[in-house]
């Protein structure tokens, strides 16, 4: 089983700075982000059953290397994967209770 995982960094920021700058309305958030020029990143992780993920560049299709994610796609990452880890340990508790 594979599961994918879109991250799109330009939503990540806007979810943070919603969370955190209470004073800000939805559109001065769009303002500082447009005005930051940053180039956002779009991945995909695919997650696999045994472990293993393939993080892909959604704008070129290639592979990145786990080492190469700016600060907020290995947030996203480990959040992620302690999501998927927290579902396994809670599916071996059902199946051993069973």
């Amino acid at each position: 089983m594979v599961t994918n995982v879109r991250f799109i960094e330009r939503d990540y920021y806007k979810n943070v700075m919603a969370e955190n700058g209470e004073q800000l309305t939805e559109q001065q958030i769009e303002k500082i982000l447009d005005a930051s020029g940053s180039f956002w990143a779009d991945l995909t992780f695919k997650f696999f059953e045994n472990g293993s993920m393939i993080i892909i560049d959604n704008h070129t299709e290639l592979q990145v290397p786990l080492s190469s994610l700016s600060e907020a796609a290995c947030e996203f990452y480990a959040q992620q994967r302690i999501k998927m880890i927290k579902a396994k340990l809670k599916n071996q508790k059902i199946t051993e209770a069973s």
